[in-house]
């Protein structure tokens, strides 16, 4: 891939999600958008800069929760890790598009370890 942000399987792991995991993912990544932006952060632009294109969760295609999602783990891992040990649902689905496999909920130490890889940490 010329894009090294993306993980493989990522997209796959969002498109084959049940339903509730995605509106889960969708929720997580909300709210970690809303917690940047009360820390006077333009979330709007990590969204756009990660090539989204639209900076409501709500109505992004699965690609564009991805990127968002491997953005916001680049640029803010703390608020990512911090707003997913609030959505369990999520954390599977968050493991597979960082690239952890589809790790399941129960592992804020998993979460921390796919953040730290992304980060260089």
């Amino acid at each position: 891939m010329e894009d090294e942000t993306m993980m493989p399987g990522g997209e796959e792991a969002l498109a084959q999600a049940a339903p509730e995991q995605v509106d889960a993912h969708r929720g997580l990544l909300a709210e970690a958008m809303q917690m940047l932006q009360g820390q006077g952060v333009d979330a709007g632009a990590v969204a756009s800069g990660a090539g989204a294109a639209t900076t409501d969760p709500q109505q992004m295609s699965h690609g564009d929760l991805m990127s968002t999602t491997m953005a916001l783990a680049r640029q803010h891992p703390e608020v990512l890790q911090m707003v997913a040990q609030r959505f369990p649902e999520a954390q599977g689905l968050l493991g597979s598009v960082l690239g952890g496999g589809g790790a399941q909920a129960g592992g804020g130490g998993m979460l921390g370890g796919l953040l730290g890889k992304l980060t260089g940490g």
